[in-house]
C-alpha cells in the first residue's frame, strides 16, 4: 500500500488555511451561506477561470487542452480520450455527494466550475505549484486550493498506478466540494479527510483495500496505546489518524447516514464538532469512541 497520507497531506493544508482565511472574520457571527450567483456571475467566474487556465498553460509552456463538464473545467496533456474518462469520474464523485447533502439535481455550487489541472509528467505539475500557486508541493501527488473568495483550483500529476491516480483525484476533489458546500465554514480534519477517504474508496474500488485500511486503524491505534491522541483537536491529522479517520467516517455513515449529514450541516451552520456530534448526531465524542473500538475490535479506545 502506498504512503497514501503523505501524498495528500500538503493538500490538506491548502484547504485548511484557505477556508480558515475566510471563517475567522466571521467567526463571532452565524455563518453565511455562501451567496447564489445570478448566471451572469457564474458566467464572469468561468470565464476568469479560463483566463488563469491559459496564463498558466502559457507560463508553463505545457500544451494542454481544456474542456468543460457541467461542474469542472478540465485541462491536461493526456489524450483526450483518458482525459474525458478521467472528467466523468470527478461528475459521477459530484452526483454522489450531492445525492448524500441533498444538493438539489443539478445544482451547481462551485463559484464557476471547479477548474482541474491533470500533468503527464510530475515536474510540469511541480513547476505549476512553484511557480503558478506558489505553493511547495513536494511529497505530493495532488494538491486543493480552495480560495477564500469560493474558487476552487485542483492539480494532479498522473501516476502510472491508474486506481491509485483515480483514488487521489477523487479525494482532492471532494475536498473542494466540501469547501463549497453550505457556507464556507471548515470542516475539521478527521471530519474532511475521512470523508475524501470513504467517496474515493467507494467510487474508485481496489481489491482488499477496505480490509487493509480497517487493518491498518487497528495496528495504528494498538500501536499508539489504543489511544485516538489529538484526533480530535488536531488542525491537521497524523498520517497514522488517516485510517482511522475513513473507519470512523464509514462508521458513522453506516449506522445513520441521515445524522452524518445532519453532523456535516451542524458544523457549517456554526456548532462546534462536540454539539454537532451531540445533537444532530445522536452521540457524544465520548460514546462515538467506544463505539469506534467495538467497530474495529480495539477494546478500550479512549
Amino acid at each position: 500500500m502506498r504512503r497514501m497520507p503523505r501524498i495528500l497531506r500538503a493538500g490538506l493544508v491548502v484547504v485548511v488555511i484557505c477556508a480558515l482565511f475566510r471563517s475567522r472574520a466571521t467567526a463571532a457571527l452565524t455563518p453565511q451561506p455562501w451567496p447564489d450567483l445570478s448566471d451572469d456571475q457564474q458566467k464572469a467566474a468561468i470565464a476568469e477561470l479560463k483566463t488563469f487556465a491559459q496564463e498558466a498553460r502559457d507560463k508553463l509552456n505545457v500544451p494542454m487542452t481544456a474542456f468543460e463538464t457541467r461542474y469542472f473545467i478540465f485541462c491536461s496533456d493526456l489524450s483526450s480520450h483518458e482525459a474525458e474518462q478521467w472528467a466523468g469520474l470527478l461528475d459521477r464523485m459530484y452526483d454522489r455527494l450531492s445525492e448524500m447533502f441533498a444538493v438539489p439535481s443539478g445544482k451547481n455550487i462551485w463559484r464557476g466550475k471547479a477548474l482541474i489541472f491533470v500533468f503527464s509528467k510530475n515536474a510540469d505539475y511541480q513547476r505549476y505549484e512553484m511557480q503558478i500557486m506558489h505553493t511547495d508541493p513536494a511529497g505530493t501527488a495532488g494538491m486543493c486550493h480552495s480560495s477564500s473568495n469560493g474558487n476552487v483550483r485542483i492539480a494532479f500529476h498522473r501516476q502510472q498506478d491508474q486506481l491509485e491516480f483515480a483514488h487521489i483525484l477523487v479525494h482532492e476533489s471532494v475536498h473542494g466540494f466540501i469547501h463549497r458546500y453550505r457556507t464556507p465554514v471548515p470542516v475539521p480534519s478527521w471530519a474532511n479527510e475521512g470523508l475524501a477517504e470513504t467517496i474515493a474508496t467507494d467510487l474508485v474500488p481496489q481489491n482488499g483495500r477496505r480490509q487493509g485500511i480497517k487493518n491498518l486503524a487497528v495496528k495504528n491505534l494498538n500501536s499508539h496505546n489504543r489511544s485516538m491522541g489529538d484526533f480530535f483537536t488536531a488542525q491537521h491529522i497524523s498520517d497514522w489518524q488517516y485510517p482511522v479517520a475513513q473507519m470512523l467516517t464509514t462508521m458513522m455513515i453506516e449506522a445513520g447516514k441521515k445524522n452524518y449529514v445532519d453532523f456535516i450541516n451542524g458544523i457549517k451552520d456554526g456548532l462546534s464538532v462536540d454539539e454537532a456530534l451531540a445533537e444532530k448526531y445522536k452521540a457524544p465524542k465520548a460514546r462515538l469512541v467506544q463505539v469506534l473500538g467495538n467497530y474495529l475490535g480495539v477494546q478500550g479506545l479512549k
